[in-house]
This record gives C-alpha cells, sequence and structure tokens, in this order.
C-alpha cells in the first residue's frame, strides 16, 4: 500500500466553554494509545481554544476499522462526544503528498 492509498480523516471538533483542555487530552491519549496511525496532528485554533483539528493518517484500511470498532474508540466516542458544543465535522480523505517524506512515501 502506498502512501496515497492511505485512508485519512479531517475532524473538527467544539468543545464546551470550558471543556478545551479535556477534549484535548481524550483525542490525544486516544490517537496514541490505537496503535492504527503513524502520522496524526492535533491543532488547536489560535482565536478559539476549544476547536479541536485533528488530521489522522492511518495504517491501512484495515487498521482504521480494527479501531473503529475497537473498545478504546467506544469509550473515547462517549466521553468526547459529551464534551462537544455542536456535533463534530468528519471529512473522509488521502494524503497526498507530505514533508518530510517518510520511507515508503511515493509522491
Amino acid at each position: 500500500m502506498g502512501f496515497r492509498d492511505q485512508p485519512a480523516y479531517i475532524i473538527k471538533m467544539r468543545a464546551k466553554p470550558g471543556k478545551g483542555d479535556r477534549l484535548f487530552e481524550l483525542a490525544t491519549a486516544g490517537m496514541e494509545k490505537s496503535d492504527s496511525s503513524d502520522r496524526f496532528t492535533i491543532l488547536r485554533e489560535d482565536d478559539d481554544p476549544d476547536v479541536l483539528w485533528n488530521v489522522e493518517v492511518f495504517r491501512s484500511v484495515e487498521a482504521k476499522d480494527a479501531y473503529e470498532q475497537s473498545p478504546l474508540a467506544d469509550q473515547l466516542r462517549d466521553e468526547i462526544i459529551d464534551l462537544l458544543a455542536e456535533p463534530p465535522m468528519r471529512i473522509a480523505a488521502h494524503p497526498y503528498s507530505a514533508l518530510p517524506k517518510l520511507p515508503g512515501d511515493a509522491g
């Protein structure tokens, strides 16, 4: 599987006022524990610290599916949903390019 074949998500979540720190803790813990991706970036908006953006590139479709159906994802999802001020936005995507290039990247 090449770099451009790996499934990815771009996710935006807005925490309820005062809940941003907990949202970021849970999202970061989930990415570190999931073992489903080698690349993820969690961003915090400068003008609204309760807004989280997550860009995650999964190793494979199978790794993405395994994470989404895992007990960890279920546990995090329930707690995260309780922190949100509005429904999350999730966009399915695939990588086009990235720097620095990692071993096995072909584009």
